[in-house]
């Protein structure tokens, strides 16, 4: 099993990452369970949401809510904040090709995951979940990273996506118009609030690098990965 995550997480008490596409297409809420019983998490712990590219957010602060979470019907949303974090819980998200976004503070009492595909991001989802998380706590020190998602090098998009993104987002080459995500969200991270040294974007792609995830720009098929963060 391949995680990709950020040691800061792990040093704030948190298990989290994305898991590379060798663990199986995380659309299979089977092969969820199987990863997440090998990393000794009970499944039902993991709380989901129907991902629909909007601003939605949907905050968690105690044991008693994230047990009311599973107990209805799935909601629609793309962003998690828990605030405080209860023990025992977590949240996932799956992605191809749309941005991970993991922003938590120094004890792991406070954080977020957020599904940043571009139409979230041009809706400031973002800005939104970290001003969310900050409205509970101001004083706190956060830190952010950027998991495995579609880079600069391969986000093609056409002039009316294009213009939705500020010039600085805008890579031109060989006559074809390409986006930046990480700009555009480290933006609006620092915009919330978050020190500009302490957001992380390494630069895995997903559809450039086809060994070690999916991409439903490069393939065209429904292969997911999965992202989590979880309290222990």
């Amino acid at each position: 099993m391949n995680i990709y995550t950020d040691k800061r997480l792990l040093r704030a008490g948190l298990i989290g990452g994305t898991l590379s596409r060798h663990s199986g297409n995380m659309r299979e809420l089977t092969n969820q369970a199987a990863v997440l019983r090998e990393l000794n998490i009970d499944p039902a712990r993991l709380l989901h949401f129907h991902q629909v590219h909007s601003d939605t957010i949907i905050s968690i602060g105690s044991t008693q809510e994230a047990h009311a979470h599973t107990t209805r019907s799935t909601l629609d949303a793309d962003g998690w904040v828990f605030s405080p974090f209860p023990t025992g819980w977590g949240a996932a998200i799956v992605t191809a090709d749309c941005v991970p976004l993991f922003v938590w503070d120094d004890t792991g009492t406070y954080a977020t995951l957020a599904h940043c595909g571009w139409r979230g991001v041009v809706k400031g989802l973002a800005r939104k979940t970290v001003q969310t998380l900050l409205a509970h706590n101001s004083k706190m020190h956060l830190n952010a990273w950027l998991g495995p998602h579609i880079q600069a090098c391969c986000f093609e998009v056409q002039e009316d996506v294009a213009t939705q993104f500020a010039s600085d987002c805008i890579v031109h080459k060989n006559g074809k118009i390409f986006v930046d995500l990480n700009v555009e969200i480290k933006r609006q991270l620092t915009q919330a609030g978050v020190y500009e040294k302490d957001i992380q974007t390494p630069y895995y792609c997903t559809c450039g690098d086809k060994e070690n995830f999916f991409s439903w720009r490069r393939d065209h098929e429904k292969n997911l990965l999965l992202s989590f963060m979880y309290k222990p």
